[in-house]
């Protein structure tokens, strides 16, 4: 049973949240993903499998959706996790063919958005890094601690490690790549 403390918190992240997506004109992608369009600021990128990303370039900036993920019905954390990384997966899929398919996707070279998760995905083309040092690290970390109190308490009543927010990026062709022909086996 979830507290009323946790309910209330959870309420409030929750329109914290829409009031963001909304902000942000972000568009939901599959279960799991919004998606918004911004422009890249700082330094030229240069991605793994060679794609540069240059300052000015389109960028989709993706955002989990929190409330969503809280929902995943589970018994465990290993449950709980699996069905995420299939609601994750679903929605990187539907991505990858949007990313084929809409003009407005078609020129987006790179992926991006801000996680707590450890580093993984490195053999379907994410890359991780941590955010530089300062107050936006800080309040993001936390930030996603009272995320993690909220929405998953079976994560937040085990040893949690430290949190430290992480940009993950993910290139247009590692996504089609990687993630497309995943969308077109659900569409059989």
């Amino acid at each position: 049973m979830v507290s009323n403390a946790r309910l209330l918190v959870r309420g409030i992240l929750t329109s914290i949240d829409v009031g963001y997506r909304r902000a942000h004109e972000l568009q939901p992608v599959g279960d799991i993903l919004h998606l918004g369009i911004s422009r890249h600021r700082g330094t030229a990128l240069v991605l793994p499998d060679g794609t540069r990303v240059v300052e000015g370039a389109r960028v989709g900036q993706l955002h989990f959706d929190n409330s969503r993920a809280a929902k995943v019905q589970a018994e465990g954390r290993v449950q709980a996790g699996v069905r995420f990384a299939r609601l994750l997966r679903d929605s990187f899929g539907e991505l990858a063919a949007r990313a084929q398919a809409d003009d407005g996707l078609r020129e987006v070279p790179l992926y991006e958005g801000v996680t707590w998760f450890q580093p993984h995905g490195r053999a379907v083309g994410f890359v991780s890094e941590p955010l530089p040092p300062g107050p936006r690290k800080q309040w993001l970390a936390r930030y996603f601690r009272l995320m993690v109190w909220a929405f998953a308490p079976i994560a937040a009543t085990a040893p949690v490690q430290e949190i430290e927010p992480r940009v993950f990026r993910i290139s247009r062709n590692a996504l089609i790549q990687n993630f497309a022909r995943n969308a077109r086996e659900r569409s059989k």
